[in-house]
């Protein structure tokens, strides 16, 4: 059930479970996402408590979301993909993080619909000591979704991020002048 939706610009956005309402929309040139993937619950040394995921598999989507971003998309770029193993080929994305917590993951890797290479982007990003103010457990810098788009075969138009969380992915859309469609259970942006 779709609670909201939203059209700013090139912009469609909607609010309500992404497995309700991908049926609802046509197919788009790529997904560009970073579904949960049950890190759990911890806190913050800033107090912030990241992840709500009381198991492991309460939080990880379950392979219903993966056959419908696969039946919307002819490209897909998955963040997260070592956590749930969802690799569909030999290609990957590699995010450096270049972060200081002795604790958190030094790098993420994202599974790729196309090619038999690895792309690997070195940049620092560490929201928890970033000073701007966020209530997203586990935002990721607009830099890293504009490389991800930059890296899909022939320049897609369209994208689509079922799990939008903070809306990075919509912002780096704007800023390459792409069509852009975010599905997000939660507001944790202002929408």
């Amino acid at each position: 059930m779709i609670k909201r939706k939203e059209i700013i610009g090139d912009c469609t956005l909607y609010l309500g479970d992404c497995l309700e309402i991908m049926p609802l929309i046509d197919k788009v040139d790529a997904v560009v996402t970073d579904p949960p993937f049950g890190v759990g619950n911890f806190i913050q040394s800033t107090g912030n408590k990241r992840g709500q995921a009381v198991t492991w598999n309460e939080c990880v989507p379950s392979q219903k979301y993966f056959l419908q971003i696969n039946r919307l998309s002819k490209h897909r770029v998955i963040w997260g993909a070592n956590y749930m193993n969802c690799f569909e080929g030999k290609g990957a994305l590699v995010w450096i993080k270049n972060q200081p917590m002795p604790d958190f993951s030094k790098a993420e890797i994202a599974s790729v619909s196309w090619g038999n290479k690895v792309e690997i982007l070195n940049y620092t990003w560490t929201n928890f000591v970033n000073t701007k103010v966020t209530t997203h457990p586990c935002e990721r810098p607009v830099r890293l979704y504009e490389w991800c788009i930059e890296q899909i075969p022939n320049k897609p138009c369209s994208i689509l991020d079922p799990f939008m969380g903070s809306g990075s992915s919509a912002i780096a859309c704007v800023n390459l002048g792409r069509k852009f469609i975010g599905i997000e259970l939660i507001v944790l942006v202002a929408f």
